[in-house]
């Protein structure tokens, strides 16, 4: 399908081609699967540079609205707009910042103790089953020498899974990349992983048992803790780092 496209005559021009790029996806112009003329072809309907063409497919792509493919058939092609998609290049960003660790783990200390609560009344023979797998996958990996952090990030996720609430687990797939970190950041100090293995297991038997508030107590405590641990894990990380910039200045 070609699509009649107006010469743009404003600054900043990949921002504007990929705006219109962008409504032309939503208006369905190119649907998901469709792959989009070349760089060329589109530098000549937008009569702009390719150099345009190509900062704004760049964009499109982190945003998750295009991928590149290579090889035969290869080219830019529209990719399907989930929710997934967005959160992606979202989730990169929280990731890279390191401030954003601390306020994170206040996040989840309101909101994953209210998923312990909800999950308690809410769960299922197969959400139980989950959150116990999540628990032995944890345990091999400590025992293993690992910090059980697949375990870890499973238990989370099968907790909110089992308030039955996609709102809630949309939450927490939105910002995946980023609790990861926390967690990693706590299991990192000594002893941590088998302390947190405690927590869980205790979490996991309030929440077998059906006793919403205190799988909520339960959550809220080994968060605060997590917090604390997060606070000690990068103040240390922050005192290596300053001295290894003494050593070389």
């Amino acid at each position: 399908m070609t699509a009649r496209i107006e010469p743009i005559k404003k600054s900043r021009l990949s921002e504007h081609v990929g705006n219109i790029l962008l409504q032309m996806i939503k208006d369905k112009v190119y649907i998901p699967g469709d792959q989009l003329p070349s760089e060329r072809e589109l530098a000549e309907q937008f009569q702009v540079s390719r150099a345009s063409i190509r900062e704004a497919l760049k964009i499109m792509e982190k945003t998750g609205y295009l991928e590149s493919r290579v090889g035969v058939g290869g080219g830019t092609f529209v990719r399907e707009i989930t929710l997934d998609t967005i959160i992606d290049p979202f989730a990169e960003f929280l990731e890279s910042e390191d401030n954003m660790v601390m306020e994170m783990l206040d996040f989840r200390l309101i909101i994953e103790t209210e998923f312990a609560r909800i999950a308690a009344v809410q769960r299922t023979t197969d959400d139980l089953n989950a959150i116990s797998a999540s628990l032995d996958l944890m345990q091999l990996d400590i025992a293993a020498g690992g910090i059980g952090l697949v375990g870890d990030n499973g238990f989370h996720e099968a907790v909110a899974r089992a308030t039955h609430n996609n709102v809630f687990e949309k939450m927490l797939l939105m910002s995946k990349s980023l609790l990861n970190k926390t967690r990693e950041t706590t299991l990192r100090l000594k002893n941590q992983p088998k302390s947190s293995l405690a927590d869980h297991r205790a979490i996991y038997q309030a929440i077998k048992e059906g006793d919403g508030d205190k799988a909520a107590s339960l959550m809220h405590q080994h968060i605060c803790k997590a917090r604390e641990n997060a606070r000690i894990s990068l103040r240390k990380a922050a005192a290596l780092s300053e001295g290894k910039q003494l050593e070389n200045s």
